[in-house]
């Protein structure tokens, strides 16, 4: 099975890049402005997005760009190449930057937080920390690591530098200037400012992820690194609540730490489910599946989870021929309701559950009447209604009263899922539609991703 889920790699990274199905390329050119105009200070940036808002593909296209134009990093030059061409010639992007990218939730088993840093800084190739080099970024870091309690990672600096680095603990004034003399060599190696990229810290252990702050703050107070917490401020205010009780005002602690907030755009889900999840050879289907998942907010995780079983569901809707009534309601019921069943299973499953008794129509109702739905109004009328696009109103014919259209999507509802729709009874006839029992059983069918049409084998 092909996997639509686009994990954070360096080569997803660079595709999204290139190919801009999210529309974040502007804004990626608009954050590294403001980086090169943040040059005479430490600054503290917040990125806000909510989990799977794609806050970590953002900040690793950014890393990924000042990477391509510092000659000093270690890309490789086909990848520079590609990066470089996915920006306007006109924009000039910051040269000489050191880059790191700190993932904290991995992480949050250590100790100490500097030495986690640090020990990142080197593992992701931003040092030549080797034991040849004499006084060298080695020898700072192995100062410094005597100073610091984070024990548990005495072993990994070990095996790079050879020997045991920590001793007894030095004074306060003595890690500042060890980590200034770290930032020092650091920057004479690869340029002339350092941007550290902290990822995830909203869903570190709390204990870690204050401690991760305050030593930060404390301790990397140079004006030449720029630190960008990418976040969701939300949860990172729930964090300090639970470790300062719920009564301490977490804005204002936070403020202490961050210098700017940024919030994160949503991203563009119609362009991202139609180009980037290959959806398209099941037109109203489709239609349906992207006005659920923007009906619903969806995150970029959770759009690419509803790719996927929307894939697997598309395969296996039936080809009903049309001019039997009860396959016409299988097709309309497969194309039109199962892309809201499945987002309704993902958005919240209490709601799926009364959806799935009869008592809970709104979603249905309020999706399949979107204007970019298009409804196939005509499967809904019988051959003495007609129907009003500019009022949404159905005329049932001479002295009957008209019904908006959202009435007759309830009858459709009440047919599927209320009890008189059981094994053995009479189907419900709407307009060119009759509703039985074995229509539930279908789309039901379609929407556990169980059917034996069901194909399991994405193109």
């Amino acid at each position: 099975m092909k996997n639509y889920s686009y994990k954070p790699t360096d080569e997803n990274v660079l595709k999204l890049l290139k190919s801009d199905v999210i529309g974040r390329v502007q804004d990626i050119r608009q954050f590294m402005t403001l980086l090169a105009n943040m040059e005479d200070d430490c600054y503290s940036i917040a990125l806000n997005g909510e989990w799977g808002s794609g806050k970590t593909f953002f900040i690793k296209q950014i890393k990924l760009l000042l990477d391509a134009q510092n000659p000093c990093s270690s890309m490789d030059d086909e990848s520079r190449k590609v990066a470089l061409g996915t920006v306007n010639s006109k924009f000039k992007i910051p040269e000489s930057y050191t880059t790191v990218y700190y993932d904290a939730w991995i992480n949050d088993n250590h100790n100490d937080p500097i030495l986690s840093l640090i020990y990142a800084t080197i593992s992701n190739n931003q040092s030549e920390f080797t034991p040849e080099k004499s006084r060298s970024l080695s020898d700072v870091v192995a100062a410094l690591a005597s100073t610091l309690s984070g024990h548990d990672i005495s072993t990994l600096l070990q095996q790079i530098k050879g020997s045991d680095t920590f001793g007894d603990l030095k004074s306060e004034n003595n890690t500042r200037n060890l980590i200034k003399d770290f930032i020092d060599h650091l920057i004479q190696e690869h340029g002339n400012r350092l941007i550290f990229f902290i990822d995830e810290l909203d869903r570190c252990k709390p204990d870690y992820a204050i401690r991760f702050l305050e030593r930060i703050k404390h301790y990397f107070d140079d004006n030449r690194v720029t630190f960008v917490f990418a976040v969701s401020l939300s949860q990172l205010q729930s964090t300090v609540k639970s470790y300062y009780g719920l009564e301490y005002n977490a804005t204002r602690y936070l403020d202490k730490f961050f210098d700017l907030r940024i919030s994160l755009r949503s991203i563009d889900l119609e362009a991202f489910i139609s180009n980037q999840l290959n959806m398209g050879q099941h037109y109203i289907f489709d239609i349906v599946s992207i006005e659920s998942a923007k009906y619903f907010k969806f995150s970029l995780r959770e759009t690419e989870r509803y790719g996927r079983m929307m894939k697997i569901a598309s395969n296996a809707i039936e080809k009903h021929s049309r001019g039997f009534s009860e396959e016409n309601a299988k097709l309309f019921a497969s194309c039109y309701i199962v892309p809201i069943m499945l987002a309704l299973q993902m958005y919240d499953i209490e709601l799926y559950n009364k959806f799935m008794m009869g008592s809970e129509p709104a979603p249905m109702v309020n999706i399949l009447l979107r204007p970019n739905v298009n409804l196939r109004v005509n499967w809904l009328l019988s051959s003495q209604e007609t129907y009003d696009e500019e009022t949404q109103i159905i005329n049932r014919g001479e002295g009957q009263k008209p019904i908006p259209l959202s009435d007759r999507l309830i009858e459709v509802y009440t047919a599927l899922f209320s009890k008189s729709v059981e094994r053995g009874r009479r189907g419900i006839t709407i307009g060119e539609m009759t509703f039985e029992y074995s229509t539930y059983r279908c789309i039901e069918e379609i929407a556990s991703m169980l059917s034996p049409q069901s194909e399991y084998q994405f193109e």
